[in-house]
């Protein structure tokens, strides 16, 4: 699945979760709503998502949110902190049990949510292939238990992007090196079609890596 499809499965499942009065000044989200899909991640058996994770991305009319946010819990106020959009640190499943989301705007600005995959493994230069192939398969499975019953309309995770990455190349365990593919300029790890890879590196580290 192209990554663009999948993006748009996933903003279909999620979009609007923060439309409306949801989004209100002074007003508390609830913490699931604004993290679809989280808690079903969160009580996977730690092992089977040790290598992968889910991300969220606020959006304002096609743009990365640069609101205040603070997860509420009790009287204690914890900073969201958010980078071009995307949301820094989850929150944990006792957060989403109990705890809301506050907001600072106004009561008719709306939201959407994007939720992507990622590999736990930060971006760098150089990052083990090994490691992308595990996070490959378990967000695979996991994506698959995360759906339910809707499991046959989940993406099948196939591939790591790396967005803003240059200069991809593959090395093997032999020594062998090869360049990356590219699905519209942004480098592709495929594990499947690069048995025996070691490494993959790239002249300039990518801002974020995807799972697709």
């Amino acid at each position: 699945m192209t990554t663009i499809a999948r993006r748009t499965l996933l903003l279909a499942a999620v979009a609007a979760v923060m439309a409306g009065p949801a989004s209100a000044a002074d007003k508390l989200v609830d913490l699931k709503k604004a993290f679809p899909y989280l808690e079903t991640f969160l009580k996977l058996p730690a092992a089977e998502r040790s290598h992968f994770t889910p991300s969220y991305v606020f959006r304002q009319d096609g743009r990365p949110v640069t609101l205040a946010m603070w997860i509420v819990e009790g009287g204690m106020r914890t900073p969201l902190t958010l980078v071009e959009g995307r949301v820094q640190r989850l929150p944990t499943l006792a957060q989403l049990e109990g705890a809301k989301l506050l907001i600072a705007t106004d009561q008719k600005v709306t939201f959407n949510v994007v939720m992507d995959v990622v590999p736990t493994a930060p971006p760098a230069a150089e990052m083990d292939a090994r490691d992308l192939a595990v996070a490959v398969v378990q967000a695979a499975a996991g994506v698959r238990k995360v759906a339910g019953p809707m499991a046959f309309m989940a993406p099948k995770i196939t591939e790591a992007l790396f967005h803003g990455a240059s200069g991809g190349e593959v090395r093997f365990a032999d020594g062998r090196r090869a360049p990356l593919p590219l699905e519209k300029g942004v480098p592709v790890f495929n594990p499947a079609k690069t048995q025996g890879a070691v490494a993959v590196r790239f002249a300039r580290p990518p801002a974020w890596v995807e799972l697709n």
